[in-house]
């Protein structure tokens, strides 16, 4: 898809909604504006807040996946109070 737009005052372009539709783009979404070889990129991107930054680890997504993964095949624990899914945790852990 190619799209002709105008620089208006301040430095403003409108996106072609044709764009928007495909890029499911909303109002306040992020992007990221790139200048490379006299073009201009303009990506979507999602802002993780400071205080969040840890479950995006690689030890913590690495955790998501395997977690995921198991569930898909049907590998899932049924605990009847927290304490005992911290106990079953923490043996875990220790197994590692």
């Amino acid at each position: 898809m190619s799209s002709l737009v105008k620089l208006r005052s301040r430095a403003q372009i409108t996106l072609p909604k044709e764009a928007v539709k495909e890029l499911n783009l909303k109002e306040g979404d992020n992007l990221s504006v790139e200048v490379n070889e006299g073009k201009v990129i303009i990506t979507p991107v999602a802002v993780i807040p400071k205080d969040e930054l840890w479950a995006w680890s690689p030890k913590i997504r690495s955790a998501i996946e395997k977690s995921r993964e198991e569930a898909q095949k049907g590998n899932l624990n049924q605990y009847n109070s927290v304490e005992e899914l911290w106990d079953d945790l923490h043996v875990a852990e220790t197994e590692e």
